[in-house]
């Protein structure tokens, strides 16, 4: 009988520690994370890409990649997250808020193309480019990203 109490003692002081332990799914997160970090990736939470003025709730996960340019650049997202938007030239995606010129024509419908399943838009801000992705793939749906979005830096900082 004492066993069984010191046995319940243990358990009960362990239990609370178990909830720390993460799940495959967020060990697969973080470490996509982690590996972001050195393809120059900035992870962090952000709006859906075609959230109304109001609504702040940070439901997506977005990868951007700084950039630099030379005069100030107009803010654009395409995404393919809802109906929200006017159609693009690219089948499936809406533009939202702002569209870019012409000059990302053909630099943007490459990278589209070219991007994971998972990513449901690209933007340009301020200083970064960037795009909505859902996580669910691998290390190499990250590699394409971050090469996508490398594309993109180079079209900002060579042309705008």
């Amino acid at each position: 009988m004492t066993w069984l109490v010191i046995i319940f003692a243990v358990a009960v002081v362990l239990s609370p520690l178990m909830w720390f332990k993460q799940s495959p799914r967020q060990r697969r997160i973080s470490h996509l994370r982690s590996v972001a970090a050195t393809f120059n990736l900035q992870v962090a939470l952000h709006r859906r890409p075609e959230a109304r003025e109001g609504e702040d709730a940070l439901s997506c996960v977005c990868y951007k990649m700084r950039c630099q340019h030379k005069t100030p650049l107009t803010e654009w997202v395409i995404h393919r997250f809802s109906q929200r938007g006017w159609s693009s030239d690219w089948e499936g995606w809406q533009w939202f808020k702002q569209q870019a010129d012409d000059s990302w024509s053909e630099i943007l419908g490459n990278a589209l193309q070219d991007m994971p399943d998972g990513v449901t838009a690209a933007m340009m801000q301020k200083s970064s480019v960037g795009v909505i992705w859902d996580e669910r793939g691998d290390e190499e749906n990250l590699e394409q990203i971050a090469k996508n979005l490398l594309r993109l830096k180079h079209h900002v900082e060579n042309n705008c």
